[in-house]
């Protein structure tokens, strides 16, 4: 019987791509661009799909302390059944996202993509009123 992860993981892509945001994008901690990346995949509209290949790299006590995470994932997901292994794939996920958008331009800066998405949002939003 499948159950849920009790610890993080990510391919070795999603992993290179993770430690060039570290040290290109200034974050302090390879939980910070992961819990990012997670962001920028639900974001994007991502679903939580089955991923292969992942190492282990957080207990999910030290990556979701208060369950935060965990109650947002059911939210946003109410089908989920493991919301744990929904996190690894939408972390995994955005990471692949976001390699693709380090690799769109020469130069990548967190500002830029968001405010390139703000502007996409705010675009749909005039479409609608």
């Amino acid at each position: 019987m499948a159950e849920d992860k009790k610890t993080i993981g990510l391919t070795d892509s999603a992993k290179a791509t993770m430690d060039r945001m570290v040290e290109v994008c200034g974050f302090k901690r390879d939980m910070d661009a992961a819990k990012f990346a997670f962001a920028f995949a639900v974001k994007n509209g991502q679903e939580p799909r089955p991923i292969e290949g992942t190492g282990t790299i957080w207990n999910v006590g030290t990556l979701d302390e208060g369950g935060d995470l965990k109650t947002l994932i059911q939210s946003l997901y109410p089908q989920v059944q493991f919301p744990y292994r929904a996190l690894e794939s939408l972390m995994n996920t955005g990471f692949d996202l976001l390699a693709l958008e380090m690799g769109a331009g020469p130069v990548f800066s967190i500002e830029n993509l968001l405010q390139r998405s703000s502007k996409l949002d705010e675009a749909d939003c005039n479409r609608v009123s």
